[in-house]
């Protein structure tokens, strides 16, 4: 899934400098890949009525009440790095729950489970400071001295460990600057929901009440 929904609050000049950069790489000859979108979400034009519902177009605003470092922070983790992406839940319809932002997923891409981001003590990352952050950021190496896995491995290696120690500070900033919302992530706690607690969550999340 391309992200647009976090890349429309790309600002102009940052989106020109990925294609100056995407335009200088070498072409090569390769086969596009054929759509695999089944019907009847194939037809685009029901995308209309998803972005009517769920799609708000960008740029990025920066919230008065932070300091610049925090907006900067906030631009990383919601456009550029497209965080939210992986670690908020979605409803039923494939949108973000945005009561839920950057809580954790129990069904995240390719079915992994992707922690909680959010400062809660028990679920998230509340014990975690800013340096233990920006580490991971740069290395991979959590807290507990274990390395990230799966999609963020690939995170780290590909993106995150390029930015600027200002950068990774600034992302560190803005997460603990969140409201702490309690959701445990594990496998555990994906098997022992019953029939009804999903059911509910499902009318719930569809209505915006989740």
């Amino acid at each position: 899934m391309f992200p647009y929904p976090s890349f429309t609050g790309i600002s102009d000049q940052d989106a020109l400098a990925i294609k100056a950069y995407l335009f200088q790489l070498a072409p090569v000859r390769q086969a596009n890949r054929p759509h695999d979108v089944s019907f009847p979400l194939s037809w685009r034009f029901l995308q209309s009525g998803w972005k009517l519902l769920y799609f708000t177009k960008g740029p990025f605003h920066p919230n008065p009440q932070w300091d610049a470092a925090t907006n900067r922070g906030a631009y990383l983790v919601t456009s550029l790095g497209h965080c939210g992406e992986c670690h908020t839940p979605r409803n039923p319809a494939g949108a973000m729950r945005r009561k839920a932002w950057l809580a954790g997923n129990l069904d995240g891409p390719d079915a992994e489970l992707v922690p909680n981001l959010t400062p809660d003590q028990k679920t998230g990352i509340g014990e975690w400071d800013e340096g233990d952050i920006t580490e991971l950021l740069k290395t991979g190496a959590t807290p507990s001295e274990a390395k990230v896995k799966g999609s963020m491995r690939e995170v780290v290696a590909d993106g995150t460990r390029f930015l600027t120690d200002d950068d990774r500070l600034a992302i560190a900033t803005y997460l603990k600057a969140q409201k702490p919302i309690a959701n445990t992530i594990s496998a555990a706690a994906r098997d022992a929901r019953p029939w009804y607690q999903r059911l509910w969550e499902w009318v719930m999340s569809l209505i915006g009440l989740a």
